[in-house]
């Protein structure tokens, strides 16, 4: 099926786009795309086709309990690494590093754990808040 070519899936693509490091609940996404809660249906649309081609990356914040979105991009390949979220800021970064699949694979290999990278998030402090704050 061809993807909806409609101005709201490009306001909503650029909206996401122009915020990378940030993530949000679709109702957020539907406030800063259409200003409320008109044209919410279409947005949980988009964000599930965009979801599928992996340029959204959907995931369940366990500090909110609450389903949000991030966008990755058409070359980012999340389900193989891990994320960090910032407990100061709320940014959410990918740790596109060899590192990331070795710490997977020793978990699997070790422990007998297999871990959902995509699914994975690491909480801490980032480095531009550590740098204005001082400590971790």
């Amino acid at each position: 099926m061809k993807p909806y070519k409609t101005a709201g899936r490009e306001r909503l693509l650029e909206f996401l786009s122009r915020n990378p490091d940030r993530h949000f609940t679709a109702e957020e996404i539907c406030r800063e795309v259409h200003g409320g809660e008109a044209g919410q249906s279409s947005v949980y649309r988009h964000l599930s086709e965009l979801c599928a081609k992996d340029v959204v990356h959907k995931f369940r914040d366990e500090e909110t309990a609450r389903t949000c979105y991030q966008y990755v991009g058409e070359h980012c390949d999340c389900r193989n690494h891990f994320h960090a979220k910032c407990l100061r800021c709320g940014r959410l970064e990918h740790i596109d590093c060899g590192d990331s699949v070795g710490f997977a694979d020793h978990l699997l290999a070790e422990h007998g754990f297999s871990v959902d990278c995509g699914q994975s998030i690491l909480y801490g402090v980032c480095a531009r808040c550590r740098a204005a704050g001082g400590q971790a």
